[in-house]
């Protein structure tokens, strides 16, 4: 799918207006049930300018589709998906769910997921029936500001159509679309010193109250959460928005993503998502991702690799180095509350 940020019109099958960008939010990962262990989406999302529906969507709803073929206390403790074509949100997504394997412990799913009758991804779901463990340890949370210090992305756009005093570079389409995304973001911006670092980080949660629904349903909105800025982060040392850029940015499409589930959590409660790449190179991009609770619980982790091409803007100056950093996270993380 491809991964360009979630950031323009959203999008139905049938049409643009109002009305349906409300379905869009009630209905992100909303499933009808068509057959023995098959599931039809209701709703599809394709971001303006990307060449088919936003990954996330896809991730969440095969998700939602593996969880309502397993019971007894099974949640999800892995999920790993293969991105074959892009999505089109001019036909809905059927999910076929094959039960692999079903355990005292473990069970799994395989899920297909087709347009058309064509194969445009395929996931395995691996779920864990409860287990007491004293063995237990994590990387530690990165020192970071807390979210109600930071700026929405709404708020981000409005003060920069303020600074301009004119709409002429602000796009009217994304401003309305982050008002009926189902998840929330602020977005954590790096010192100075920092921004050409291979790193990222961001608070998100689910807008509105998911209480009264179960943790499988929490899952399945942070796997579609998941998929936002992840691959991207595979970018940020070329810095490709500068003026200084050596490069124009031609393809960035997911190839696969997993995502591991330690601990339970709520998606509609702030989640801390730091990110990293580790390589980029071949054409392609690497991705990893660490998910906390506020209170410094690492409940969940993420991995992607995508296409990653782009266009030297000077082919006689492009010697093709390769740029080298040191894996300190944490520490590049660490940043003051006032930047």
């Amino acid at each position: 799918m491809d991964n360009r940020a979630p950031v323009a019109t959203a999008s139905t099958a049938s049409s643009d207006d109002d009305d349906n960008m409300v379905a869009f939010y009630e209905r992100t990962l909303e499933l009808e049930e068509v057959g023995p262990d098959t599931y039809l989406s209701v709703d599809l999302w394709r971001p303006k300018g990307n060449r088919g529906v936003f990954g996330g969507q896809v991730i969440g709803q095969a998700l939602a589709a593996a969880s309502k073929t397993v019971g007894g206390g099974f949640r999800c403790n892995s999920f790993h998906c293969y991105f074959l074509a892009p999505g089109q949100n001019t036909e809905m997504i059927a999910y076929e769910v094959r039960r692999i394997r079903q355990g005292s412990s473990y069970c799994s799913r395989l899920v297909i997921a087709k347009q058309s009758g064509r194969v445009i991804f395929m996931a395995m779901a691996s779920f864990q029936g409860p287990e007491p463990s004293v063995l237990r340890h994590q990387y530690a949370m990165p020192k970071v500001p807390p979210p109600e210090s930071l700026i929405s992305p709404e708020e981000h756009l409005r003060l920069k159509q303020q600074q301009n005093n004119t709409t002429k570079d602000i796009d009217v389409d994304r401003m309305a679309e982050h008002d009926v995304l189902p998840v929330e973001t602020r977005h954590i911006s790096m010192p100075k010193d920092q921004q050409g670092l291979p790193v990222k980080a961001l608070w998100l949660r689910a807008k509105g109250d998911m209480s009264e629904l179960g943790h499988s349903h929490h899952q399945s909105m942070l796997a579609y959460a998941s998929d936002f800025a992840l691959l991207s982060t595979s970018l940020r040392p070329f810095r490709l928005d500068s003026p200084e850029a050596k490069h124009r940015l031609s393809m960035l499409v997911s190839l696969d993503h997993t995502i591991w589930f330690h601990e339970p959590f709520r998606a509609d409660e702030w989640l801390l998502y730091v990110m990293e790449s580790p390589r980029t190179a071949s054409g392609r991009g690497l991705a990893v991702g660490r998910i906390y609770t506020r209170e410094g619980v690492l409940v969940a982790s993420t991995a992607q690799e995508g296409v990653a091409r782009s266009v030297a803007l000077d082919p006689a100056a492009d010697n093709g180095e390769t740029l080298e950093f040191t894996n300190h996270i944490a520490r590049l993380i660490n940043i003051p509350a006032k930047l």
